[in-house]
């Protein structure tokens, strides 16, 4: 049977263990809430892009429209 101490020993262990899990489990919600508005930035930054990318197709068709009704006169 196990004496008064060595269950103390093993709930002081038991309940440090707990407290370490639980920082961790913390520090990893940090990073993942790091990581998720990391990612929604990036989206916005290629919606951006893709945005700016379409604009400057449609004003290089403009510029090629014109070049073609150039060659046509």
């Amino acid at each position: 049977m196990e004496t008064i101490e060595e269950l103390e020993t093993k709930i002081t262990r038991l309940f440090e263990k707990h407290e370490k899990i639980k920082r961790e489990k913390e520090q990893a919600e940090k990073k993942l809430q790091q990581r998720e508005t990391e990612w929604h930035q990036l989206r916005g930054q290629i919606r951006q892009f893709e945005r700016e990318r379409n604009e400057i197709r449609e004003r290089l068709d403009k510029i090629l429209g014109h070049l073609e009704e150039l060659d046509i006169a």
